[in-house]
């Protein structure tokens, strides 16, 4: 069992306790004496098992639980011992009991509720809430490292590919000039084939013109 035994003191005095055994007592008695007034929370070690203290407004929880049990755990179930003692006795977990009404007398009802919270703790395989959403803030860290990988590797391919299409881009501006080019050569080309040809014609004309009104044109005056 993992909670062990729980117990809420005032003045140290035990004002309502679950399964806290006759040889307990004596050690509990002695931290009690040691434990600071001040708000805090503490763990002593007697033997194979550990005494959780949670001290609030000078009012004592403490559960019982071996020692291979984490400390982090516990102390959840003293905050909820504690939430509970102050919503039964106080009217909400933001107020504090009077000190007046903090007798064996009066919390003697609370017994029934530490034993319901230490066995319902114990058998809840969820208690460790911290432990597991330590755990779940880690897949999630885990998995955003995974994604910032995958996003730097995409940035990378991105980047190849902006790469390669400034490269066929200066391809294709070189490609358009080199056929403005060819098109204008092959326009002065086709240009001077006309003048020449323009030219063969004319003295094409020429000679025959020569060949049948004769070199002085009298034949064609006549």
């Amino acid at each position: 069992m993992a909670i062990i035994s729980s117990f809420v003191a005032f003045q140290r005095v035990a004002v309502a306790e679950d399964h806290v055994t006759p040889p307990m007592r004596p050690v509990i008695d002695k931290m009690l004496e040691r434990l600071p007034r001040h708000d805090t929370k503490v763990s002593y070690q007697y033997e194979a098992n550990v005494y959780h203290f949670l001290v609030e407004n000078e009012v004592v929880y403490c559960c019982v639980s071996g020692n291979q049990y984490q400390n982090r755990t516990v102390f959840g179930f003293l905050v909820q011992v504690r939430d509970s003692f102050k919503s039964q006795f106080a009217g909400s977990v933001s107020r504090y009991p009077r000190s007046s009404e903090i007798t064996p007398a009066v919390c003697g009802k609370f017994c029934a509720t530490l034993s319901t919270l230490t066995r319902t703790f114990n058998e809840n395989p969820q208690t460790d809430k911290i432990g597991k959403i330590n755990e779940q803030l880690d897949n999630t860290k885990q998995i955003m490292l995974e994604n910032l990988d995958r996003l730097i590797d995409r940035g990378e391919r991105i980047e190849n590919l902006c790469d390669k299409t400034g490269q066929l881009r200066d391809e294709a501006q070189g490609f358009h000039s080199n056929a403005r080019a060819l098109k204008r050569k092959m326009l002065l080309r086709n240009i001077k084939l006309a003048i020449a040809l323009i030219c063969v014609l004319g003295l094409v004309g020429l000679i025959v013109a020569f060949m049948i009104c004769g070199v002085d044109f009298k034949k064609c005056k006549k």
